[in-house]
């Protein structure tokens, strides 16, 4: 048997070895797929496996591989939807201003219109301070689009960027704008239920999404399940009363710690709220990963289409040399040659296939 497989990408065929990670493939090839964080976190470069076999890099979604983790074990067949092209330009900080105690808002004006999706996040480098991925969203009146790119960032303790917004990063302060990136985002078209959950600054990306689906079609039925630790941290009531008044629309704000202040602001974890789902119901899930992973398993099970973009702290600093890169590898994969020996030798079935 050839140590080779044959890969086609939306019409364009390539060769790699067997084993090999289906991101590194492809652009060794020249073939671009969208890609960001390489950790399999972000789904960036999900992409759907059509026809073969690939091991690792599986996501909640049939079908449906992390590019950056899934290695190729047989021919493959692979597609993905189209997304505005990554793009990097200048921008400053045109606007700021104070949503809770831990929450700013930021309003990014880029020197040109950059063409994104509701759902999709960007990478921000203020100058003097390193890059941090921050998702777009809509005023909390409800305007998206335009010029400006609206934000709301979570002040982080400890945090090299975010505690300055304010102090040392304030309105006309300069800065690199890169994207847009992410895989949860609005498709167009879509007729079946919105369950939209996002915790803390997590409701942004989800508001985002609201907003443009009630626009192209103000009867599709939205659930919006926005929570927080405590009843300060819901800096997203006057957009949650915005939406509130149509029929189609059920909010449900939640506080994991109580009392609650109002009836309507539910106690407990955004995942107890979760209603009961079907095949035709499309979820998505921003903010803190274990809510995001305790909403797959329902959505799973449901049969659900799911679509998330997890909030993961900014990594620590790579260890130093090669020997601590090959420890962190080898302590966080542990199974992963194992894997790929099995796929090939026709053992325990993938993770990913179809």
């Amino acid at each position: 048997m050839s140590n080779y497989r044959n890969v086609t990408i939306r019409g364009r065929s390539f060769r790699v070895r067997a084993g090999d990670v289906l991101l590194d493939g492809a652009l060794a090839n020249g073939v671009d797929i969208p890609h960001d964080c390489r950790a399999g976190t972000c789904g960036t470069c999900m992409v759907q496996v059509v026809k073969g076999q690939t091991v690792c890099g599986e996501t909640h979604t049939q079908g449906m591989v992390h590019a950056c983790q899934a290695r190729v074990v047989s021919d493959l067949e692979v597609d993905m939807e189209d997304v505005p092209e990554i793009e990097t330009t200048r921008a400053r900080l045109a606007g700021l201003r104070e949503l809770a105690p831990d929450i700013v808002e930021l309003a990014i004006a880029p020197e040109k219109e950059i063409a994104y999706l509701p759902g999709q996040y960007f990478r921000f480098a203020f100058s003097g301070f390193p890059p941090r991925p921050y998702s777009a969203t809509a005023s909390m009146d409800g305007r998206i689009g335009g010029r400006v790119i609206r934000l709301n960032v979570k002040r982080v303790r400890g945090g090299r960027v975010s505690p300055n917004f304010g102090t040392s990063i304030r309105p006309g302060h300069r800065l690199r704008v890169q994207g847009p990136f992410g895989q949860a985002f609005l498709r167009p078209g879509g007729t079946g239920r919105l369950i939209l959950a996002g915790s803390g600054a997590g409701f942004a990306p989800v508001w985002a999404i609201a907003v443009m689906a009630l626009r192209e079609n103000r009867d599709r039925p939205i659930v919006m399940i926005a929570g927080g630790r405590r009843s300060s941290a819901l800096y997203m009531t006057p957009a949650l009363a915005l939406v509130a008044r149509l029929p189609n629309v059920t909010v449900i704000p939640t506080i994991e710690e109580g009392p609650s202040p109002h009836p309507a602001i539910r106690l407990g974890r955004i995942e107890t709220h979760l209603p009961p789902l079907d095949a035709t119901d499309v979820v998505y899930a921003c903010g803190s990963p274990r809510m995001v992973n305790s909403l797959a398993a329902c959505v799973e099970s449901a049969g659900a289409t799911f679509y998330a973009d997890p909030f993961e702290s900014s990594p620590p600093d790579k260890p130093a040399g090669v020997f601590g890169m090959l420890r962190t590898m080898v302590q966080s994969r542990p199974n992963l040659q194992q894997s790929v020996e099995d796929a090939l030798a026709g053992g325990p079935p993938p993770l990913a296939a179809r």
